[in-house]
């Protein structure tokens, strides 16, 4: 929608296609506003979403579901609401299915830029066995639509890609800190 939901449209969208439009009874309790939702859900391992301001402009929109953590790092382009950064972390389970207490593991990075020409989408994807996978799909736009896609395999050190669990539902601004989590050789991209 290029665009912060409402509060109203975002609990429809909750008890809609998350709870199928069959909360319990201790859901219906907590369907009352965005915060209240968002704190009974991540006590409780339910999907809940919350969006992240500054300067009165979103920056950011956590989804917490219950197998992951993805967050959608926000610009405003053209007017609209723009995703150039999506990333993505597994909770819970390491490579050989062992549960790794209070670690979350940094599963998938995508990239976005586009101009008036172009968009690239860079679309890296962690595989257990320590390989970075990286698709590049370019779709220019002008003088005529063309679209080239690559994509590559890097063996990579993982054991960064570890971070701790939030310890409520509003402590993910450490993980905003992409500069730093985003290691350099993720990044020789197009």
């Amino acid at each position: 929608m290029k665009e912060v939901m409402s509060e109203e449209d975002t609990l429809d969208n909750i008890l809609t296609i998350w709870l199928e439009n069959k909360p319990t009874a201790e859901d219906k309790k907590h369907l009352k506003n965005a915060e209240d939702w968002a704190k009974y859900a991540f006590d409780n391992d339910k999907n809940y979403y919350v969006t992240f301001f500054k300067g009165g402009e979103p920056i950011a929109c956590v989804f917490n579901y219950f197998e992951t953590i993805s967050i959608d790092f926000l610009t405003y382009h053209n007017g609209e609401l723009f995703i150039y950064l999506f990333m993505v972390y597994d909770k819970g389970k390491d490579s050989h299915n062992k549960d790794v207490d209070g670690k979350i593991f940094l599963r998938q990075i995508n990239l976005y830029d586009e101009d008036a020409d172009k968009r690239i989408t860079n679309e890296i994807f962690f595989k257990d066995n320590g390989i970075m996978n990286v698709e590049t799909i370019t779709k220019t736009k002008r003088p005529e639509f063309r679209m080239d896609y690559e994509e590559k395999e890097t063996q990579v050190n993982l054991s960064h890609n570890w971070l701790r669990k939030p310890q409520n539902y509003t402590d993910y601004e450490y993980l905003f800190d992409y500069q730093n989590i985003l290691k350099p050789e993720y990044l020789d991209l197009p």
